[in-house]
């Protein structure tokens, strides 16, 4: 199936409030991440991991607080879930279907956007111990 910008629209539509705080932490992660890989090239690892800069532990906890904002999203989709349920009943097939589909929606993203940054933020890592082992060394 192609994917096309209404598709991006109808999504985003489904996911609901959680789903546009996750997008927007996860464009500051990778803006982060973009940003100290950047620093990397220019400067060097000693200048990235300086005591003054913060930018890895907020790389790292951002990766670790996507995954609970999906899980939020969920739990707030299966509230809705089963105000539906309570008002009409479990013929609404339609309503019940939506709550479950904004559910999976936010599990995904959340999942999706802490897995996209987890393999940079570990690699950064690597670079600052080896670069601290290094110094600790001469």
């Amino acid at each position: 199936m192609l994917w096309l910008p209404v598709d991006a629209i109808t999504l985003f539509e489904r996911g609901g409030f959680i789903l546009s705080v996750i997008l927007i932490l996860s464009m500051v992660m990778w803006t982060l991440i973009i940003y100290s890989y950047l620093q990397l090239r220019r400067q060097g690892t000693s200048h990235l991991f300086n005591s003054d800069q913060v930018w890895l532990p907020l790389i790292i906890s951002l990766v670790q607080i996507l995954p609970l904002v999906g899980l939020l999203g969920t739990i707030e989709a299966m509230i809705d879930l089963f105000h539906v349920i309570s008002r009409h009943g479990t013929g609404n097939i339609r309503g019940m279907a939506g709550g479950i589909s904004q559910a999976l929606i936010t599990t995904m993203a959340g999942l999706v956007a802490s897995l996209s940054g987890y393999y940079f933020s570990s690699d950064l890592q690597h670079r600052m111990a080896s670069d601290t082992s290094r110094q600790e060394g001469v």
